[in-house]
């Protein structure tokens, strides 16, 4: 009878062969079962308004001086697309965005459909930029894709929105995942 031997070199070739076997069928299950996200989007260009007024008031009946009031705003214009991925439809709730200063984080929520129309009576200089807006309460449906204006206020100066860190669109959806949209500085 012979004895059959096993070197220790057979038992890690075996080893490393297992493991090697085990990655691949893991790494075919992630790749084949993997699924897109559910929303796509991206922020196509953004455009600012800057607001700047002085208020004077006239001498009070105390015979004081009247003061001058400044008052800076920012109207922002993001044009935006987004994208539904899924094979169900997709309930967009909500828009905001968030813009951040060196000191502190401001918010604000896109313009509503009546006041999205009077921003651009009020502001007649805007009109090259206007398009169709993003509305809430929107159902988008599977593979659907929309692309509209979201406008948002900010009380700061155009040199304040100069010197921001980050502006951030967010857009919120029933039952999903809210999609951030990334802007460049």
């Amino acid at each position: 009878m012979s004895e059959e031997t096993t070197s220790p070199s057979n038992a890690w070739l075996t080893v490393g062969a297992a493991f090697v076997i085990v990655v691949l069928a893991i790494g075919a299950y992630v790749f084949f079962n993997q699924k897109p996200p559910v929303h796509t989007g991206e922020v196509l260009s953004v455009n600012v308004y800057p607001i700047h007024r002085e208020l004077h008031s006239g001498p009070t009946t105390e015979g004081l001086p009247g003061e001058t009031e400044t008052y800076d705003e920012m109207l922002v214009l993001a044009d935006v697309r987004i994208k539904n991925q899924t094979d169900i439809p997709l309930f967009l709730h909500d828009m905001w965005a968030t813009l951040d200063l060196a000191n502190e984080q401001q918010l604000s929520t896109a313009a509503s459909p009546t006041d999205f129309s009077k921003v651009f009576v009020a502001y007649p200089a805007l009109a090259p930029w206007r398009k169709d807006p993003i509305n809430r309460d929107l159902t988008l449906s599977p593979g659907q894709q929309i692309q509209g204006l979201m406008v948002f206020h900010y009380q700061i100066s155009k040199e304040q929105w100069d010197a921001r860190n980050a502006f951030n669109i967010n857009v919120s959806f029933l039952h999903q995942k809210s999609l951030v949209l990334h802007t460049a500085k």
